[in-house]
């Protein structure tokens, strides 16, 4: 299954979306007149702040896609209670999924527009987490306001009412994290468990501000009006802003490394675009055995340094290909790659994992001997590209797989070339 494929849980994800989009349409249609004419100023100003803040997505690392400011007026349209002191915004949970629909249906059409990914089903998972919201905060008795009925009448305490609005906010917003990971693991074939891992847990500070966005607008609205809205929202915006920052820095990094890792190909020591291939196959095949960001990460940066030492080479080795040489070449090209890469002084780890690159797995079996599995998927990645020469033809994939199982257990972990074998299979459905 490809990345552009369309999954059964995505399937399943937008037919919700919709399915909730058309319960609204029917339960809540003359609500929605009613509540257009009563606060029209109210529900255009969150339409217009949902629709502009999905332009303005932020993806991470991982490859995870954010959209904060969109996320969290969602959650704040769906928590929102009193607006100008005593008048309150009563509209049905219906009411908050079809202006939320036609916020991001807004969006998504400015997006396309724009020629930007429009990627449906952060799009529906949005939809679905913020609709449960509102249904939470919208439970119980006192006339089906719920919790805005504690508010409004002070029959219960502030504190209580804001721990019910946070908890609301909660059950939502990781309700949409959960899909997204769902359907981005089924997407690139990676276990559901560490994509859900990834969402949670790789900008845990702009999720705990988008948490925290609904109910702070929520709690300012009685007292400010329609301004607790930008005010509301503002620490998250600045969050977001500090990540945006974090990640155009990790964007930047990344590609001076790449750069680095081009030397050996322009001097002709090894063949075009092999380091990049032997680090995108390599962080594939860490996701697919479950690994850190962080420990991925490293792992890229070895691997696309993994040849640097070749540049210490009197002749080129005959199309890079260092599978191809003596153990005692290959330990020495890598102890001479790690050696340059330490004088960085800010790379250590990541010279280590070039340098036990070339280890054989046979070390680990018989003597015990601890060999970082980041070194072992590089060892792996390599002489798949190696031994398929770069090709990704049927006949160069499987001939660079029998070559490498003849070495299975000896030179290479079984553990990666299963996880090896996976990203082929992907890559072929």
């Amino acid at each position: 299954m490809t990345s552009k494929s369309t999954s059964r849980v995505e399937r399943l994800v937008l037919a919700i979306a919709i399915a909730m989009v058309v319960w609204a349409v029917v339960s809540g249609y003359d609500g929605l007149l009613a509540a257009v004419g009563d606060h029209s100023v109210v529900l255009g100003s969150f339409l217009v702040v949902i629709a502009v803040g999905e332009l303005f997505r932020v993806r991470m690392p991982s490859g995870r896609v954010a959209a904060p400011v969109a996320t969290g007026s969602a959650l704040a349209l769906a928590l929102l209670g009193p607006v100008y002191n005593r008048a309150d915004l009563d509209v049905s949970s219906g009411v908050v999924t079809l202006v939320l629909a036609a916020a991001l249906v807004l969006a998504m059409v400015i997006r396309k527009a724009l020629k930007r990914s429009t990627e449906w089903y952060l799009v529906a998972a949005r939809t679905i987490g913020a609709t449960v919201t509102a249904w939470l905060v919208r439970i119980g008795s006192d006339g089906g306001h719920g919790v805005w009925a504690w508010q409004v009448n002070a029959e219960r305490p502030s504190w209580l009412v804001a721990v019910v609005m946070l908890l609301a906010a909660a059950v939502g917003l990781y309700i949409d994290l959960v899909l997204t990971a769902l359907v981005r693991a089924r997407r690139k074939g990676l276990p559901g468990a560490v994509t859900l891992r990834d969402e949670l847990g790789e900008a845990q500070a702009l999720t705990l501000g988008v948490l925290a966005a609904g109910p702070l607008v929520a709690f300012l609205a009685p007292v400010i009006g329609l301004a607790a809205l930008p005010l509301g929202l503002l620490p998250m915006v600045l969050t977001y802003v500090a990540v945006r920052r974090y990640t155009n820095n990790r964007a930047t990094y990344r590609q001076t490394i790449g750069t680095l890792s081009r030397l050996t190909e322009v001097a002709g020591y090894t063949p075009t675009g092999h380091a990049a291939r032997v680090a995108a196959r390599s962080v594939t095949i860490a996701r697919v055995l479950g690994m850190h960001a962080q420990e991925i990460q490293d792992l890229e940066y070895a691997a696309l340094l993994h040849d640097l030492g070749q540049v210490g080479l009197r002749s080129p080795i005959p199309e890079g290909a260092t599978v191809m040489t003596s153990p005692d070449d290959q330990r020495r090209i890598a102890s001479e790659g790690a050696r340059i890469v330490r004088r960085t002084e800010v790379l250590d780890h990541v010279a280590d994992l070039m340098e036990r690159q070339t280890t054989p797995f046979r070390h680990v079996r018989e003597w015990g001997e601890q060999i970082p599995v980041e070194s072992r998927i590089i060892k792996v990645a390599n002489a798949f590209d190696d031994y398929s020469h770069g090709r990704a033809d049927q006949a160069s994939v499987d001939a660079a797989l029998e070559r490498i199982h003849l070495g299975l257990g000896y030179e290479y972990d079984p553990e990666v070339v299963e996880a090896l074998i996976r990203t082929v299979q992907e890559q072929r459905i």
